[in-house]
């Protein structure tokens, strides 16, 4: 994962709480209320969003074609590393036709 990647998933932890807090904010307010908090939103950083957090292959850096959550490898990677049997219990399935 680059520096970049890294920065990001920090700032969005660190403002969770507050986003959620402001959300409560802004469902139990009144129109008054409602504006200065979406001003408030509107200034920060777009890293804060969830949505800008992507997952990325740990040996590759690649953010496409990801195995699953559980290896957090791209497809090409993990299949190099299963083939060479780096990664256990996954091995070639070969299809005899029975």
């Amino acid at each position: 994962m680059n520096l970049k990647e890294k920065n990001r998933r920090n700032k969005f932890k660190k403002s969770e709480v507050s986003k959620l807090l402001y959300k409560q904010l802004y469902l139990n307010s009144s129109f008054n209320i409602k504006r200065r908090i979406s001003f408030k939103f509107s200034e920060k950083n777009k890293d804060v969003h969830g949505s800008r957090i992507v997952n990325r292959c740990l040996m590759t850096d690649r953010s496409r074609g990801l195995v699953s959550k559980k290896f957090k490898m791209a497809r090409y990677s993990f299949r190099l590393l299963a083939l060479e049997g780096k990664i256990p219990g996954v091995f070639k399935s070969s299809d005899n036709g029975s």
